[in-house]
C-alpha cells in the first residue's frame, strides 16, 4: 500500500512540475507549436530519468520505494505521451517542416537526453565511486 501511495504522490508532484515546465516554456519562448512545453518537460524528464537510471545501475542501490517515487511517480507524470500524441496530430494539418522538427525534438533529442543522462551518470559515479 506505501509503495501505491508514493506512486501517487510522485506523480501529483510531477503533474504540478509538468504545469510549470508549461507556462515556463511559454514566458521564455513564446507561444510556439514546435517547442511546447511538451518538447520542454519530455526532454528535462528523460535527461533526468537516464541520469537517475545510471546512478541506481551503479552507485548503491536507494530502494524500490524510492526509485518508484521518482521514476514512476514524478518523471511518470512529469513527461507525457498523450499530450505529445495531441500535439502531434494537431501539427499533421500544418506544414511540415514543423512536424519534422517537432518529431525530431520528440523522438531524436528527447532519447539521445536519456541516454546521455544514463551514461554521465555511469561516468560520473565510476569517478567517485571507482
Amino acid at each position: 500500500m506505501i509503495q501505491v501511495l508514493l506512486v501517487a504522490f510522485g506523480g501529483a508532484i510531477g503533474a504540478l512540475m509538468r504545469y510549470l515546465t508549461s507556462l515556463a516554456t511559454v514566458r521564455i519562448i513564446g507561444k510556439s507549436r514546435v517547442l511546447t512545453g511538451t518538447v520542454a518537460a519530455n526532454s528535462l524528464g528523460c535527461l533526468l530519468a537516464g541520469i537517475l537510471l545510471g546512478w541506481v545501475s551503479v552507485v548503491e542501490h536507494p530502494g524500490e520505494n524510492i526509485v518508484l517515487f521518482l521514476t514512476i511517480g514524478i518523471l511518470g507524470s512529469y513527461t507525457t505521451f498523450s499530450t505529445f500524441s495531441l500535439e502531434l496530430s494537431r501539427l499533421l494539418k500544418k506544414p511540415y517542416p514543423e512536424l519534422l522538427t517537432y518529431l525530431f525534438l520528440q523522438m531524436v533529442v528527447v532519447i539521445g537526453l536519456a541516454a546521455l543522462g544514463y551514461l554521465s551518470a555511469i561516468l560520473l559515479a565510476g569517478r567517485i565511486y571507482g
